[in-house]
């Protein structure tokens, strides 16, 4: 017996940026990367953020031909969880989205510039020294790899080649660097790191900005260093019902 598991649309995560009153039914993600209230079903991007269809069977369909991909592989589970930086790609059209948060701290999607082709930002969550002094990194998606770089520390980004999962760089968490403000007052704001303050306590560290404002260190997301920065769309995708 298949059990299909749903959501009411008044029931879903907050962070999910969807009227409340166009469709009765949402979906559950399914508990495979991002946490369930940092990341929309992928049924819900097509549906109602992208509006490539107005029925659940409609996106089923569209699901069942392998032209969609998230970070590079296809996907036909359409209660997939996105979340922040995942990056969506639909074979009809000729641009990928971006998953990103707004200044009110919803999930958005937004175009992905061609900048960033064939790349993601994938922050630095859990760091396990393994066999043979090798790494295991776990990052904020949910995704593992093991590397022998061992300059990498939790709360760096990595640029990360998709669907290949190969690192090509890493953004540290330090003064001068660009981030990208993921939760908080100042959440979708992009900021540059003045000083880090590292509490003794059990208390959460500090991350003081150059732009006047603090926020705990769990909010920061590196995008940037003086060689490189990681393109951040402007605007979200906006499709209109007419």
């Amino acid at each position: 017996m298949v059990i299909i598991m749903k959501t009411k649309i008044m029931m879903a995560s907050r962070k999910l940026k969807i009227p409340r009153k166009t469709n009765f039914w949402s979906t559950t993600p399914t508990p495979a990367t991002h946490k369930k209230e940092d990341s929309i079903p992928l049924l819900i991007v097509l549906r109602d953020y992208l509006k490539i269809g107005d029925k659940e069977r409609e996106i089923t369909r569209l699901l069942n031909t392998n032209h969609v991909k998230v970070d590079g592989k296809i996907v036909k589970d359409r209660r997939f969880p996105l979340g922040f930086m995942d990056v969506l790609s639909i074979d009809t059209f000729d641009h990928d989205f971006i998953i990103l948060y707004d200044n009110k701290g919803k999930l958005i999607t937004a175009t992905n510039p061609d900048e960033n082709k064939g790349i993601k930002l994938l922050k630095v969550t859990k760091k396990t020294v393994i066999n043979n002094g090798k790494l295991q990194l776990g990052f904020h998606d949910g995704k593992t790899i093991i590397t022998d770089k061992k300059d990498i520390k939790t709360s760096d980004v990595v640029l990360m080649k998709i669907p290949d999962l190969e690192i090509t760089d890493v953004i540290k968490m330090e003064g001068g660097n660009k981030a990208f403000i993921t939760g908080g007052s100042h959440v979708g704001e992009i900021a540059t790191i003045k000083s880090i303050e590292v509490k003794k306590s059990s208390g959460h560290n500090m991350v003081n900005l150059n732009d006047g404002f603090s926020t705990i260190k769990d909010y920061i997301f590196i995008i940037g260093n003086p060689r490189y920065t990681f393109k951040i769309p402007e605007k979200e995708v906006i499709i209109n019902d007419e």
